[in-house]
Parts: C-alpha cells; structure tokens; sequence
C-alpha cells in the first residue's frame, strides 16, 4: 500500500498543557520507530472531529463512540497501559467524585441531586456514570470536558461527575486546591483505557503501527516524557476488546 505523506497522528484526549511537550516527543518516538507518517501530532483538529478524519494514521479515541458509529471507519491499535490508581493492563475504572463524601448509592437516593457531565457519549464520563448509578441521573449539566465538570462540582453548580481515572490523576497533581474540597464516592465499571485507532485504509499497517508504539513507550530516550504521561506499555487491542462495553447500558 501506498503510504501518503499526508496523514494525521492525534493524541489529545488528555490535553494538559504541561503534557503537551511530552506527548508531541512520545509521538516523535513513534514516528521514528514506524519510519514514516505525519513529523507532528495534530493539535488543530480535536476529537471528535479527527476520528473520522480518512487520513488519519493514528488517534486516541473514546470508547463509547467506537462501538457505536466509528467502528466500521477505524480499526483498532491498542490502548496504553497507564500507571494511575486502579488501572492495570490498559484498563481502569472511572473515579465517580462529589463534594458530599456520602457514598454514590446513597446520594443518588437524595432529590435534587445534579450530575455534571462531560459529554453524553463519553464511555467515562456518561456511559460509566449511569453504570454505576443504576440509571440516569435526574438532572444533568453538560460541561464539554472532564476537567470542567470537577469544576462544575467543586462550583457547586452539580453534585456529583464521573471522572476519567488519568484525568482525575494529572487534575490531583497540576491543581490540588481544585480536587481537595472533593470525595472519591464511587468506581465505574471496569473498561479498556482510551483506544487508540486508525482509519480503515490502513488497517494493513496494524502491526506496524503497534510495533511502533510499543518500542516508542520502551525506549529509553524518552523515558522521562513517558513517565511524565504516567504510560507503563502499550497494549495491542482488537475491536472486540471494546465490544462488551456496549451491555454496561440496557
């Protein structure tokens, strides 16, 4: 297969600006172990836009809109392995946070309770959160980010948020003052981190992009960049490792 020059490489679903540099070097890594693709990430064109973008080489997705509309357009690379609590073999659990330190099941009984979330097809944000209540919040404010929908709860404009484990992790380190005032009340269902895919046409260079990305995460010129993104490894993933998440709703 011919490979374009014009392709595009996106891994912003973790946009910290202070893992901006060690992201763009993970990729460099990537790209030099791969031997081609695009010479940097796309910071332009944010998800959801870049999922369904034909050239894109390779990006870093949700798992809800995988299973649900993308997964005839992508194929899946894998997921990275993050060192954050609860996680284990690129899987983890979303951290359900409130102000009120009663546990989830019992303030869900509470009239009145507000839920902030971040987007309504987010597999972590949304998806999880109903998982782990036993249903549909009453009352939802939509925020358009995890980090904004801490900032919704500690604001007191809701009640509770449903938190990606890595997200509430770098929060906790880069805003302290921002988490304190919160309670870990609840887990969501274990799933697979955040799948990283290609666009269909280059389902062929599967097992060179995981290579790839595989030797980027090992290799020890750029050690520091992924410890500071809290990767362990990459792990190869199919379609149908994301599939069983789909019966966590009725």
């Amino acid at each position: 297969m011919a490979r374009p020059d014009a392709t595009v490489a996106s891994l912003a679903m973790y946009p910290f600006p202070s893992l901006r540099a060690a992201t763009d070097t993970l990729w460099s890594c990537a790209r030099r172990h791969l031997g081609w693709g695009p010479v940097g990430l796309e910071w332009s064109v944010l998800p959801p836009e870049v999922w369904q973008r034909d050239d894109v080489l390779v990006a870093q997705a949700c798992g809800w809109p995988l299973v649900t509309r993308l997964f005839d357009e992508v194929a899946v690379v894998g997921a990275f392995d993050y060192d954050v609590p609860g996680a284990r073999s690129a899987t983890y659990r979303s951290v359900i946070i409130g102000r009120d330190p009663r546990p989830l099941h019992e303030l869900a009984e509470t009239a009145g309770v507000v839920a902030a979330v971040n987007d309504t097809d987010s597999l972590s944000g949304w998806v999880s959160l109903q998982h782990a209540w036993g249903g549909t919040p009453p009352s939802v404010v939509t925020t358009g980010s995890h980090v904004d929908s801490v900032r919704a709860v500690v604001a007191g404009r809701a009640d509770v948020a449903s938190i990606d484990a890595v997200t509430w992790f770098h929060l906790g380190l880069q805003e302290p003052a921002a988490v304190r005032p919160l309670h870990v009340i609840g887990r969501g269902p274990r799933v697979p981190c955040l799948p990283l895919v290609t666009a269909s046409r280059f389902a062929d260079e599967l097992p060179a992009l995981r290579a790839a990305l595989s030797a980027a995460v090992a290799d020890p010129d750029i050690e520091e960049a992924v410890a500071a993104l809290r990767i362990r490894e990459f792990v190869p993933f199919d379609l149908a490792d994301y599939l069983p998440v789909r019966s966590l709703l009725p």
